[in-house]
């Protein structure tokens, strides 16, 4: 089952990458492919055996004095997390989680405002400055940024994903 598990997040993290570098273009991949963000629910169906297989480490368990992972050095945690991964992998889920922060915060301070289609029209809700008719072609330009900013994290989450659940080599020592 952890197999098929690193699959299904491998498989999230490349569908993720590829919205991301679409939307990035400027591409509203939503408007083709409309349950696209589905890859949300799909980051629970890895996360939560990804949260148990960490459960089961044999780091964690050998220091009786680690209650939670939050308590480990990061050593440990390194090695809980990575610790039986080939390091193509540590990368793509490192430098995926440091890009998804990154591109949060470029969301956070590039975003004008959220749009909508509102009686046939486009409308985007400024800021703080309201309401306006935008054409067609910048509506869809703002919701591949939006798409952008999610994609961004499904590419953090499933990465790293990924890593937990590797199924090669020492699959739950963590050495």
């Amino acid at each position: 089952m952890k197999k098929i598990l690193f699959y299904v997040a491998a498989a999230g993290w490349a569908l993720g990458l590829i919205v991301h570098l679409l939307s990035a273009a400027g591409i509203d991949v939503e408007d083709k492919i409309p349950f696209v963000r589905l890859l949300h629910v799909g980051i629970f169906v890895v996360w939560i055996p990804a949260i148990l297989e960490l459960n089961k480490n044999k780091l964690r368990k050998a220091s009786p004095n680690t209650i939670s992972m939050a308590r480990m050095s990061l050593s440990d945690f390194y090695k809980s997390l990575f610790g039986h991964c080939p390091k193509w992998l540590i990368v793509i889920a490192i430098g995926g989680f440091v890009y998804a922060f990154i591109n949060f915060i470029l969301f956070i301070t590039t975003r004008q405002g959220m749009v909508n289609m509102e009686g046939g029209q486009y409308i985007l809700h400024d800021f703080g400055q309201g309401t306006r008719t935008i054409s067609e072609p910048e509506y869809h330009l703002y919701k591949a940024g939006e798409l952008r900013g999610f994609s961004g994290h499904w590419i953090a989450f499933y990465g790293v994903a990924a890593a937990v659940l590797f199924p090669y080599g020492k699959t739950d020592s963590g050495e």
